[in-house]
């Protein structure tokens, strides 16, 4: 029985790599809001000198996996681990594997300059096939429109390279989505029941983020909603089609790997823990409240001095410090939330609360007098240098960092199952 996870986005938390912000208009970010977990993770404005990452974040536009970012043409002819693509060009002898025309990649045939793919000015032309079921150029060009305008600013040859770049990943990544659905259709294809509850799923998700983007850009009508896609290039339908079908693949992915990850039980998270104790060191370290007062503020010296005495007391007495803080507070602890500034021996203002701090039980209140005025500090907590305690926090993060990293193996290892069972074309020249 396939497993829905409802409010679940992504994948454990440690399978997530780094996502590297879109740069892009106010209306895009928007669109990058309504994808959701299925969003672009591209950085258009990046020094083009910055050396390529090994790896994208496992939420990528219309993949879920984190397979290397290389580029389709070279992913195409080499073979991805063990699990080789079976690659020929369109309108080829099936020998014919795709090669760069005239000293140009495969990718630098595409059209980047064409107008938003909601125009229906161009007809449909198929940039790959994926056991015969084709992926069209103006499929990838619309996914990938917002992100092509936010690389208008950009100087050549800077601003080719990053558009072609986001197509080729693109591309990659719509071939990968087609590959794990035609997996999931055909396993589910006698259990009707089971993909007609994942399909209703996946038309909630798309209105729940419809109507989360309805709120943030503050659409009245309908119509508002086709004029703001159509502004990004995008249509209604196109968008609906896309998150739908994210969320069905990475759902159908969730319950193939998902028994994997319920493996990791207790024992690992021992072992993990005591085979690692580089990652779980703690710097002797203290987190304080304070409270300044600025002597000038008050008829005398003493004046002050006894009003931050009555504050400890307040406090002591139950009062929440933080809401001393924020009505009494002279100095910076304020915009703070009401925390002391530095938390290790070296770091903390003023210096002269730092031996204080270090000699406190977590709860105690003192008073730290400078010549400008008086301090009153509360430790909130003391940690001590050493080992982390393997408690249920500790526990908790070794946990995810499993989860996440045979979320990753699984996931990696059926990617290439079904890639090598595949027949994926590419055209050089769409047509």
């Amino acid at each position: 029985m396939l497993r829905i996870f409802p409010g679940v986005c992504h994948p454990p938390e440690g399978a997530r790599r780094l996502l590297i912000p879109c740069v892009v208009s106010g209306f895009a970010a928007a669109v990058c809001g309504l994808l959701g977990c299925s969003t672009h993770s591209l950085n258009l404005a990046e020094q083009s000198a910055r050396p390529k990452e090994n790896t994208t974040s496992l939420v990528s536009s219309t993949s879920l996996s984190s397979a290397p970012a290389a580029s389709v043409a070279t992913a195409a002819n080499a073979p991805s681990d063990s699990a080789p693509l079976n690659v020929s060009r369109l309108q080829k002898p099936d020998g014919d594997s795709p090669k760069p025309a005239a000293g140009r990649s495969t990718l630098d045939l595409a059209t980047y300059q064409t107008p938003p793919p909601s125009r229906g000015e161009v007809a449909a032309r198929v940039r790959a096939t994926v056991n015969g079921t084709p992926i069209l150029d103006e499929e990838v060009r619309e996914a990938i429109y917002p992100y092509l305008m936010a690389t208008q600013n950009l100087p050549e040859p800077e601003r080719s390279q990053r558009r072609k770049d986001v197509f080729e990943k693109e591309l990659k990544q719509l071939i990968e989505r087609e590959i794990i659905l035609q997996d999931m259709f055909a396993k589910l294809k006698d259990k009707k029941p089971v993909l007609d509850k994942l399909k209703e799923a996946a038309s909630k998700e798309f209105d729940k983020k419809l109507n989360e983007t309805r709120k943030t850009v503050k659409f009245k009508t309908d119509e508002e909603v086709k004029a703001f896609f159509r502004m990004q290039g995008l249509t209604l339908e196109g968008v609906r089609r896309q998150v739908e079908r994210n969320f069905m693949a990475m759902e159908y992915m969730r319950n193939r790997i998902f028994p994997s990850i319920q493996r990791i039980g207790p024992e690992q998270i021992r072992e993990y823990y005591d085979g690692h104790p580089e990652e779980f060191q703690v710097a002797d370290g203290v987190t304080w409240q304070d409270i300044f007062l600025d002597a000038s503020r008050y008829s005398n010296r003493e004046a002050a001095r006894q009003f931050a005495a009555q504050l400890i007391a307040r406090a002591r007495a139950g009062e929440d410090f933080r809401q001393l803080v924020t009505q009494y507070d002279q100095g910076n602890s304020s915009y703070l939330n009401g925390e002391g500034y530095g938390h290790h021996r070296g770091e903390i203002k003023p210096p002269e609360a730092e031996p204080i701090l270090f000699q406190m039980r977590e709860g105690d209140m003192k008073l730290v007098e400078l010549t400008n005025g008086f301090h009153v500090v509360r430790l909130v907590k003391r940690e001590h240098a050493g080992l982390k305690p393997f408690d249920e926090k500790t526990q908790t993060a070794i946990s995810n960092k499993l989860q996440g990293q045979a979320w990753e193996r699984e996931y990696q290892r059926i990617l290439r199952e079904l890639k090598r069972k595949a027949s994926i074309e590419i055209s050089a020249n769409p047509q």
